[in-house]
């Protein structure tokens, strides 16, 4: 009997230590207005929040400065007032800023886990000015899906306040009665280096969400939501062919429709017909010189982000910018208990067949080409873990590539994490069939202040993923890392944070025959309280090319400093010896050079300058210089100008390349769904990696173009 009263006290206390503070959000009767100004009354019925602890520098601390918080609700919107308090306000950030480009003013974010699932949240934000930042929270924050939400911002004499009202239709939600969410709120003071939340935040391993608190609502009502997005598009393009020297240009304008339907707050579906897939944004420019594989870039197009189950994996079985082109595209999502679904198809028009095949007797060849992919995950132990079931499918003509994929995140313990993924694939060709396998495995420990990172991954040399991002294969590749990290406990503190890691791996073949590369760096750095940031260290491989194993090595220095509220920049140096990918295995000395450089001469007006430098002695030189400049004249309306120049002297091919690019753009966009984009992008599709070929680009689009949108609100 005694022994059961101990465990049940024990049992008790436990719960009690690690229990989620819960807050009860109140209806409002008369919604407030999102003005940028607190009327008499708007705000009296809300729930207040004014505890408040200091998480960076100090850890759990008292801040350096005072935070209000305000909620409510009705049956439309959730809203959120902040009264940030600053006893200089002579010193906050708020120069204007584009959508999801605040990150440099001082900033508040509201997150919310509308499932209650410990694995995922939604993220919005604004910072003085009223500008806008959002996304969702998985392992990473991701910023690619936009919301559609007002907020109001004012600079007040005790500081700055921002107002917000959130839709519930512009979320994903659990509805009904007594419905319980996951909850967190963070301010920034970007001059001071700190973080402020509303809850302890515990350094070390652990789930995050655990942070989080829990909001309660009495009633929030299911929602059914219509909408359509009809848009029209007018392009110039100038195509430029450098293999064949051949240049010519093309004319377009096409409607497009997109078509959101939400039958309920659980599920999802999407439909876009003859959409127009240019990228309004540029890519960033990149150096693609001696690069062994081709670079990945992130995917920017709106129909194929995902925001409520987001698929990624350490094999990358679904990278949606292998649908170049589409005529017509779907996609289903949603959330149902315990379990969640994703389904996609798509049909890309007049996909060439050398994507997809080295067989001559496809060269020349193209056709409309359906990709289809479909997964469906299920909570495990709380929703701290879990599995997932995915399938992957291209189809050309009669010839049809298949992946299957099951992987798993599993929490072991609050400091130990471990993923899991098994894949195979089938792959169909004109004169065989071939069948390819992989795996990978990941294994974290972190309490705080050691972090032990595992990581394995295999393919065959038959895995084939044509959906996917598959760089090599024969390969088993083996990585750890261990790092001491040093955090700041108060606000005191010279050094925020400290970090000493070290990185060893090993590539061998899939047979464990031959090892194909073995890598070692020894790092350290930290950001320290006067904006200041110093990393370094060295990298050192032994890589095995062209029948012989090549040594070199890289030691590198990163500086990064911001000491005015209007000036910063970022320098990377990397010398030693680096090794020519060309016919033969040769190595040269290497210097790399990047400098990025800030101005925020007025509120207004943000100007950002880049620059690249690479060079292997001997073989080649590299350099890069792009040039930004973007006016904001209000949170919906700016303009953006990007200057890229590059200039290669590749001397072992006896090749030369300059380019120039301007590529401006006016932007007029109240929403996420309603915007008018006047502009120039440009599309490169390079066939192989440039040591593997002969020019810098292969084929070079530069396109011209007005696109404008509206959304249309059905129901």
């Amino acid at each position: 009997m005694k022994r059961n009263f101990l465990f049940l006290i024990f049992i008790l206390l436990f719960c009690f230590l690690y229990a989620k503070e819960e807050i009860i959000v109140p209806r409002l009767a008369a919604p407030p207005a999102i003005d940028g100004v607190i009327s008499e009354g708007e705000w009296d019925k809300a729930i207040i929040i004014d505890k408040f602890y200091q998480t960076s520098p100090g850890d759990n601390t008292e801040p350096s400065e005072k935070t209000e918080f305000f909620v409510g609700y009705d049956d439309k919107y959730l809203y959120f007032l902040a009264k940030c308090y600053a006893k200089d306000t002579g010193i906050i950030r708020d120069f204007h800023c584009s959508r999801d480009a605040i990150y440099t003013t001082d900033r508040i974010f509201i997150f919310l886990d509308t499932f209650y699932s410990n694995q995922q949240a939604y993220y919005v934000g604004a910072n003085p000015n009223g500008e806008q930042a959002d996304g969702i929270v998985i392992n990473d924050i991701d910023p690619s899906i936009d919301l559609f939400y007002e907020s109001s911002s004012n600079i007040t004499d005790y500081g700055y306040l921002v107002e917000i009202a959130l839709p519930f239709k512009s979320i994903k939600y659990k509805s009904g009665r007594n419905v319980s969410w996951g909850f967190f709120l963070k301010r920034h003071i970007p001059h001071k280096n700190e973080e402020i939340t509303c809850f302890p935040v515990k350094r070390g391993g652990g789930n995050y969400y655990d942070n989080y608190g829990i909001i309660k609502f009495e009633n929030i009502p299911a929602k059914m939501n219509l909408k359509l997005i009809p848009a029209v598009i007018g392009n110039y393009t100038e195509n430029e062919d450098k293999l064949l020297n051949e240049t010519g240009t093309e004319t377009n304008f096409e409607p497009e429709m997109n078509i959101f339907f939400e039958p309920n707050s659980n599920l999802t579906m999407k439909a876009t017909i003859n959409p127009d897939f240019n990228i309004i944004e540029a890519d960033a420019l990149n150096i693609d010189v001696n690069n062994r594989f081709p670079l990945f870039y992130t995917e920017k197009r709106p129909f194929f982000i995902e925001q409520t189950n987001p698929f990624y994996t350490d094999i990358n079985i679904f990278y949606t910018r292998q649908i170049v082109a589409p005529e017509w595209g779907a996609k289903l999502s949603g959330t149902f208990g315990k379990y969640s679904v994703l389904g996609l198809a798509a049909l890309d028009e007049k996909a060439p067949a050398e994507r997809f095949f080295d067989e001559e007797d496809f060269e020349g060849k193209s056709e409309d080409t359906p990709f289809v992919f479909t997964s469906v995950a299920r909570k495990l132990d709380g929703g701290d873990s879990r599995i997932r079931l995915a399938g992957a499918l291209r189809k050309f003509n009669e010839y049809e590539n298949f992946v299957l994929n099951l992987d798993t995140n599993f929490r072991i313990t609050n400091e130990i994490n471990f993923e899991g993924q098994l894949a195979a694939s089938s792959n169909e060709e004109l004169d065989e069939n071939t069948n390819g396998y992989g795996y990978a495995t990941e294994l974290n420990f972190y309490n705080g202040t050691w972090f032990l990172h595992n990581f394995a991954k295999g393919l065959t040399k038959d895995f084939t993923a044509d959906l996917g991002f598959i760089s090599e294969t024969d390969i088993n590749y083996f990585k750890n890392r261990i790092e001491y990290q040093l955090h700041s406990k108060t606000d005191e503190d010279k050094i925020r944070y400290m970090e000493i890691a070290s990185t060893q791996a090993v590539k061998y073949d899939y047979a464990l025959s031959d090892v194909m590369e073995t890598y070692w760096e020894v790092m350290l750095g930290g950001i320290f309280k006067s904006t200041f940031e110093f990393w370094t260290g060295c990298e050192m491989m032994k890589i095995d090319y062209a029948g012989k194993d090549n040594h070199v090595y890289y030691p590198w220095l990163c500086v990064e400093y911001y000491p005015l509220k209007f000036l910063g920049g970022e320098i990377v140096l990397v010398g030693g010896e680096n090794l020519w990918y060309g016919d033969e295995a040769e190595i040269g000395d290497y210097r790399k050079f990047e400098t990025t450089l800030f101005v925020r001469p007025t509120n207004n007006l943000d100007i950002e300058f880049r620059q690249k430098y690479h060079e292997t002695v001997s073989f080649y030189i590299a350099r890069t210089y792009e040039a930004k400049v973007k006016f904001q004249f209000h949170k919906n309306f700016w303009i953006r100008a990007i200057l890229q120049y590059s200039n290669n002297d590749i001397f072992v091919y006896d090749n030369k390349s300059k380019d120039i690019a301007l590529y401006p753009l006016f932007t007029y966009k109240p929403n996420a769904n309603t915007a008018i984009y006047l502009g120039a992008t440009r599309n490169e599709f390079k066939s192989k990696p440039l040591s593997q070929r002969e020019l810098l680009e292969d084929t070079q689009d530069t396109m011209y173009f007005l696109k404008i949108s509206y959304s249309f609100d059905m129901m």
